[in-house]
């Protein structure tokens, strides 16, 4: 997936959760942009509410994210608009 492609997937965090797939079975869940910046040749992605991934932050080899998924919305609690 290229650089451009997984910037504007991180961008659109803020109304769909992305989550970046490596290629040894890790996965991450970005749920914010403010968390994530896409590099030239990897993503840095930064622990935050709803997000912990056990360090400050983790950083993602290019050449090891095998896909990004555009994850659902969660769905609205009974008895809220």
């Amino acid at each position: 997936m290229k650089r451009n492609e997984i910037r504007k997937l991180i961008r659109n965090s803020i109304k769909r959760s992305v989550r970046i797939c490596m290629d040894d079975g890790k996965t991450y869940t970005v749920a914010h942009p403010d968390f994530a910046l896409a590099a030239p040749n990897a993503v840095l992605l930064a622990s935050g509410p709803g997000h912990a991934f056990g360090a400050s932050f983790v950083i993602c080899g290019g050449e090891h994210i095998s896909r990004v998924e555009i994850l659902d919305r969660p769905k609205a609690k009974a008895g809220k608009s």
